[in-house]
């Protein structure tokens, strides 16, 4: 059966059960169970941070990356999911349940999983847990026998390429076979759109992508912390590692630009690439990165 079938009548069900999505890592599960989520309930998240845990945060449902939590850490996760599913839940109705989604549910230890096993247990009445695995095999049997294993498969080589066929057509098939090679490693509509629109380090190169962020960081200013967002976020999704590095070739080359600002550009690169690295929460040290060019930058403005 679809599992798209499966996962909306679990969700939508008088008596939805504890969910596990399973497949491949290339297959961004969390964006699937989120076009879901948002149907439940469409009102915006927070990003909540308490111990240097971070989750997403809105009235019906709480996420978590269990990728961003270290294993010293697990006691303060416990201690904030107990306030979480212990707490009366005031801003839903009474028929809605609580949603707790633990994304990336990989390689947890064994006492850490049987100490969810005892929480997903006592507070299965108020509470949905959804976790996502790209490991089945590494959850525990009793955990796996109280939950629905959902399978999300991977999108066919012949659906990829219709996908991504549309934005190609005006290119040769020889073109287009370079473009499916790529799209052929991705698990996601979106991701797939996204690259065969920009054809980001396929047929043209790195810098196309990293022009136009170069581009868009010019055209902001520190009123726009939305569109920083919004910028961070997907320089996060797609993985661009090499931002830091990638935009300041720009800025060295953009002669509009003093050497002093460009010092303290080199400067933030040096300290934004290192902190990148060492830090669990790298989304949050990218929109450091852009806010601080963009504070930068204003400084050129105003010396005008």
């Amino acid at each position: 059966m679809d599992y798209k079938l499966i996962l909306n009548k679990s969700l939508f069900s008088g008596d939805a059960p504890n969910l596990i999505l399973s497949g491949v890592d290339r297959i961004d599960k969390l964006s699937i169970l989120m076009n879901y989520l948002t149907k439940i309930d469409d009102s915006s998240s927070l990003l909540l941070t308490k111990y240097n845990i971070n989750w997403s945060s809105n009235p019906t449902y709480k996420i978590f990356d269990m990728n961003h939590i270290k294993y010293k850490q697990s006691g303060f996760v416990f201690e904030i999911i107990d306030e979480i599913i212990s707490s009366k839940n005031y801003y839903t109705n009474t028929n809605k349940i609580r949603i707790l989604v633990l994304n990336n549910f990989d390689n947890i230890p064994i006492l850490i999983q049987n100490k969810f096993r005892v929480i997903f247990e006592k507070f299965r009445v108020t509470t949905l847990f959804i976790l996502i695995t790209s490991r089945l095999t590494s959850i525990i049997n009793p955990i796996l026998s109280r939950f629905l294993i959902i399978r999300i498969p991977d999108i066919s080589r012949k659906e990829k390429r219709t996908i991504s066929r549309k934005y190609l057509k005006d290119l040769s098939h020889d073109t287009k076979s370079i473009v499916y090679d790529k799209i052929y490693t991705l698990g996601n509509e979106k991701d797939i759109i996204f690259y065969s629109q920009s054809n980001e380090g396929i047929l043209l190169n790195h810098q196309t992508i990293y022009g136009k962020i170069y581009d868009k960081i010019l055209s902001l200013n520190n009123e726009t912390i939305t569109e920083i967002k919004d910028l961070s976020y997907k320089i996060e999704k797609y993985n661009l590692k090499n931002v830091h590095k990638e935009l300041f070739l720009y800025f060295l080359n953009d002669q509009r630009l003093s050497d002093s600002i460009r010092l303290k550009i080199l400067k933030l690169v040096s300290d934004c690439e290192y902190n990148y690295h060492k830090s669990f929460n790298t989304i949050l040290n990218i929109e450091n990165f852009i806010v601080t060019l963009v504070h930068i930058l204003s400084e050129k403005r105003e010396s005008r």
